[in-house]
């Protein structure tokens, strides 16, 4: 029982998690419009697992990040500056867009290519540590001894399920991948800029 409901809100949380567009399911969804559905659904399975693993390690360290809040602090020092290296990466792209034949691949595999994007995200841990404080602070979630498991394996449900919608949607696009690799660029930019700039008034304004 308590494993059935930590899954169910580790699934709200995962799916949530990837909801709204992001580095993660952006990149799915280009993945399909270039190599194809098959490949969009290896990328999100990999985001997916290092997901897995993100939100395991959030839950079961997550009185230890309670009572050790610079390690927080020190992780989203290090995601401001990865979120405005970011932002300028995609800006480049969006300004001078690769021309692309239809089918043309990433470097690396699809699988590969979600662990990495995934991998790129830390701010999953603080995001999942967040969430399952809250909902143990309502009595929604239980956490004890191997309870995070069923977090971790919500979590992965939840994400995997949200990528999948974002890498069918795409699949319907596919006659647009260049405007629509020009306009995801543009909206990384932006919302990494956005987000760093939201970690640096949070840090260091309030």
């Amino acid at each position: 029982m308590v494993f059935a409901n930590n899954f169910f809100w580790g699934g709200v949380l995962g799916f949530i998690g990837v909801a709204i567009p992001g580095l993660i399911n952006v990149t799915a969804a280009k993945v399909t419009l270039r190599q194809g559905v098959r490949a969009g659904l290896m990328c999100a399975l990999g985001a997916a697992l290092v997901v897995f693993v993100q939100a395991k390690v959030a839950v079961g360290f997550a009185k230890y990040l309670s009572s050790h809040a610079e390690v927080l602090t020190n992780i989203k020092k290090v995601a401001i500056l990865l979120f405005v290296v970011l932002s300028v990466v995609f800006f480049y792209q969006a300004l001078k867009p690769k021309v692309r034949k239809d089918g043309s691949r990433y470097p690396g595999t699809p699988f590969l290519k979600g662990v990495a994007t995934a991998g790129m995200n830390i701010m999953n841990i603080p995001f999942y540590f967040t969430g399952s404080a809250y909902l143990d602070a309502k009595n929604l979630l239980y956490l004890a001894s191997f309870s995070g498991w069923g977090v971790a394996f919500g979590a992965f449900a939840g994400s995997l399920s949200g990528l999948l919608l974002y890498v069918y949607l795409a699949g319907a696009l596919m006659q647009k991948m260049t405007s629509f690799d020009r306009g995801a660029n543009f909206f990384l930019s932006g919302l990494f800029l956005v987000l760093a700039v939201l970690q640096w008034v949070q840090l260091y304004f309030t």
